[in-house]
């Protein structure tokens, strides 16, 4: 009996390093290898691009003026167009002649170094106008005008 408990207590003690020296291990690891942290400029690229969309208002072979809504107020915006600007249907390539006045468009923009208008990287003539959702939210009724309700409920 006594050699049964002398040896699980043995056991029980190089288990317990066993452990201890595998958590070093890993603290080890983790110190050599340091994460790879994203590089300063890295992260400003990825910045550099936004998206797009918008209501025509006006197309030159320069210039493309949207509307972000189709509230009266809504401010125009102007971006700068170039030979690399990509025209797309979905997926279909097209000119800058498939671009009209009056449709809705999405795309890539990128940011203009200094004062300049942003570029258009890429713009989709194929892009659908977003329709507010139907099946907004009653705001809750008063207690006043849930009595009543209950009222001509029970007549």
């Amino acid at each position: 009996m006594k050699l049964t408990l002398v040896l699980l207590a043995v056991f029980a003690t190089f288990a317990a390093l066993d452990s201890t020296h595998a958590a070093d291990a890993k603290k080890a690891a983790s110190a050599e290898a340091p994460k790879a942290a994203p590089k300063k400029g890295e992260a400003k690229a990825k910045q550099d691009t936004y998206p797009l969309y918008g209501k025509v208002v006006a197309i030159t072979s320069r210039t493309l003026t949207i509307v972000r809504s189709d509230a009266a107020d809504a401010p125009e915006v102007k971006f700068t167009v170039n030979a690399s600007t990509e025209y797309v249907d979905e997926e279909k390539p097209v000119t800058i002649e498939a671009v009209k006045v009056g449709s809705w468009v999405g795309g890539s923009i990128k940011k203009a170094e200094g004062d300049g208008n942003d570029t258009v990287l890429k713009l989709n003539v194929g892009a659908k106008q977003r329709v507010a959702k139907k099946g907004t939210a009653k705001a809750p009724k008063k207690k006043a005008e849930a009595k009543t309700d209950a009222k001509k409920k029970a007549e």
